[in-house]
């Protein structure tokens, strides 16, 4: 149990504190519910993920990369707030709950976020509304009740193991196919196990479809603890190549899950995205399924049964960033009286490469980084070619192609790095050479140093087929782990990655001028 300080004996309904002997990655919190505030500081910074959920209302808030490492924690608040929450979403992150009392809601615009440091945050909650007595929702497909700004309208609650689960259950055995001869070859007869082959966005996003190759046997209900609807496949296992869609801005989920439970269920986790209702789920054929996705044209706000998304600003620096050196003015001349580098952004498409903490994709980093470099050479007077400049699927030979048909002067393919979940401790930049890349290799790493003050994790050799099979000097830069804390956090920064591919690009200018005068 957290201890309280004598003053506050006599007022524990109003204000909250959490001893650090109770917290992991989560020094300290406190919740003052006669201010409507709730701060917290970890022992790393960390960049809060927010949403206001209903029936009944709560704001939850999830920490990525911070542990709890205590039993659930949950404390009565007061007045028009009824309790915190203090327990362990999943592996990595640490999530807290605010519940308010039974007829109140918020307004979610006006939840407010600010970080003191990276490691330190309050959160200002606004006055707490009663919420207008209204016609309790039809759990159907066919919702005509208003639309609701914050996205998903929640049915009723039904009977569940789970106490953090609400939500009518849909059950669907699988359909009875005629009899046929199976390939005695197949992985479904040596198995006895549908393989979900294909999850995609169909109908101009009114649609998530799922596609097995057998019969699916499936049930749908809504998710209390994460704020999601799961759907759950039985008798199933994920394709290694499963395609899975790509959720750009505008899209109508917000995040998506897609993994294997156990060795026999897979499970998907779909979060909408804001003004995005879900109308439930339905049998397509024998071997897809559809979940149901509306989009509301006229917001009003939060009723009881919506969740919706609350923006949290970027935590403040905690060091001084470094001053930005000039790029070089004068370029080198070479005796061709041209300059061509190619950048190249890896994995895309289907690959994202390495997936860290919230998420985070490594081609979609890169990416960015990437045409930033690309733009800066071509600011400089150099001729940059993209080996990709967008989301798409690259291989590898191709990218070596690219570089030796325009004769490249240099090759650089960028990537962000990972290692286990469980290691957020580890960060860092690495550049990586084959043979005729060690001064190239040296000029970018000792900039992206001077620049960003990432951890140095060196130099080295290795034998990347990239690396291996151009002509000419070549490089490959790991900016950082996405499954790092520190990493992460910077690497989410559209600031910081414009900071890194500006300190590329310096590295890329000095190598080349010294190859000039050698």
């Amino acid at each position: 149990m957290n201890k309280l300080p004598c003053s506050l004996l006599l007022a524990t309904s109003l204000f909250l504190m959490g001893s650090p002997a109770f917290a992991g990655g989560l020094e300290n919190w406190q919740f003052d519910a006669r201010q409507n505030r709730l701060e917290f500081t970890t022992e790393d910074g960390v960049q809060p993920k927010a949403q206001l959920v209903a029936n009944p209302t709560r704001l939850v808030i999830d920490l990525p990369g911070i542990t709890w490492g205590r039993p659930k924690l949950n404390q009565a608040a007061g007045g028009a707030f009824r309790s915190v929450r203090i327990a362990q979403f999943d592996p990595y992150t640490t999530r807290i709950v605010v519940e308010l009392a039974p007829g109140y809601t918020l307004d979610p615009q006006q939840v407010k976020f600010r970080g003191i440091t990276a490691r330190q945050w309050m959160v200002q909650l606004p006055n707490p509304q009663a919420i207008a007595t209204s016609p309790s929702p039809v759990p159907s497909g066919n919702n005509t009740s208003t639309p609701s700004v914050a996205i998903v309208s929640t049915p009723p609650s039904v009977n569940s193991s789970n106490s953090d689960s609400q939500a009518p259950s849909v059950n669907r055995r699988p359909w009875q196919a005629p009899a046929s001869r199976p390939d005695p070859g197949s992985a479904a007869v040596a198995t006895g196990l549908t393989t979900i082959e294909t999850v995609e966005l169909a109908s101009n996003g009114s649609q998530l479809v799922i596609r097995g190759n057998q019969s699916l046997d499936y049930n749908a209900n809504w998710d209390r603890a994460s704020a999601a609807y799961r759907i759950t496949l039985n008798s199933a296992q994920l394709s290694p190549n499963i395609r899975r869609p790509q959720l750009r801005p505008g899209s109508p989920i917000l995040n998506l899950q897609i993994r294997q439970e156990n060795p026999r269920t897979v499970s998907l986790l779909v979060q909408p995205a804001s003004g995005v209702q879900i109308n439930g789920i339905s049998q397509l054929t024998q071997q897809s399924v559809a979940l149901q996705l509306q989009r509301n044209r006229q917001p009003v706000l939060t009723p009881p049964g919506n969740v919706g998304s609350i923006p949290v600003p970027l935590p403040p620096r905690t060091t001084t960033p470094p001053v930005s050196n000039p790029l070089p003015s004068q370029l080198p001349r070479v005796p061709s009286g041209r300059l061509v580098v190619v950048v190249d952004p890896g994995h895309g498409g289907p690959d994202p490469g390495a997936v860290g903490i919230g998420g985070l994709q490594e081609k979609e980093i890169v990416l960015d980084i990437g045409i930033k470099v690309a733009n800066l050479l071509q600011q400089q007077g150099i001729q940059a070619v993209l080996t990709r400049q967008d989301d798409r699927d690259l291989d590898l030979e191709p990218r070596v192609q690219m570089a030796e048909q325009v004769n490249a002067t240099a090759f650089v393919s960028i990537h962000a790095n990972s290692i286990s979940l469980s290691r957020p401790d580890i960060s860092g930049l690495e550049t990586y050479y084959y043979q005729s890349g060690a001064e190239l290799a040296q000029a970018i790493h000792q900039n992206v140093l001077a620049a960003t003050g990432i951890p140095d994790r060196r130099v080295r050799t290795a034998r990347f087929y990239v690396l291996r099979r151009t002509s000419m000097p070549s490089v490959l830069v790991e900016v950082g782990f996405v499954t790092g804390r520190d990493d992460a956090l910077r690497l989410s920064d559209p600031a910081y990655r414009s900071q890194m591919a500006e300190a590329i690009v310096r590295g890329i200018l000095q190598y080349l001028q010294r190859s000039a005068r050698s």
